[in-house]
């Protein structure tokens, strides 16, 4: 039950487990953070049909430059035949946290994404959705999808 770490640097953290791509942003959102996660989800689609993503942006995470947005989206909008479910957990409590959350469930809304994605306040939250939405991620279980996270979180994953 562990991940594949693909990258690990002090912006972003990128692993895959089974169908899924993990993305932990921690500090900055970069272009070529962006680009791995465009590699990386490239490479998992090749070996499945579907693919599901997970993007967790920890609390202090500034949110990203408008050109890094502008990437993402092109991304998400291009890559969605392959996307079965995308989630983006916002970590972090109280007002900013919230009004972030809001924010970008509101342009996930405008966006009309053809595949369902949802944004949350915790790695759990996430989690329980996928498991209620697919009976791929059902199968998974998500007990199992939080431990993945949490272990590739870990600094000990740093040398997987």
């Amino acid at each position: 039950m562990t991940a594949t770490l693909r990258v690990w640097t002090r912006d972003q953290i990128i692993a895959t487990w089974q169908q899924l791509v993990i993305v932990v942003y921690r500090l900055e959102t970069t272009i070529s953070g962006t680009h791995a996660v465009q590699e990386t989800f490239d490479e998992l689609a090749r070996q499945y049909p579907g693919v599901f993503v997970l993007t967790v942006v920890e609390e202090h995470a500034p949110i990203p430059a408008p050109d890094v947005r502008a990437m993402m989206a092109r991304f998400l909008l291009t890559r969605a035949p392959q996307i079965v479910l995308s989630a983006v957990v916002y970590e972090g409590t109280g007002f900013r946290a919230a009004a972030v959350r809001t924010v970008v469930t509101g342009l996930a809304l405008v966006s009309k994404l053809p595949y369902r994605h949802k944004i949350f306040a915790t790695v759990e939250d996430a989690a329980r959705w996928f498991a209620e939405s697919s009976p791929v991620a059902h199968d998974w279980g998500e007990a199992a999808i939080v431990d993945v996270v949490t272990k590739m979180r870990e600094p000990a994953a740093m040398r997987a």
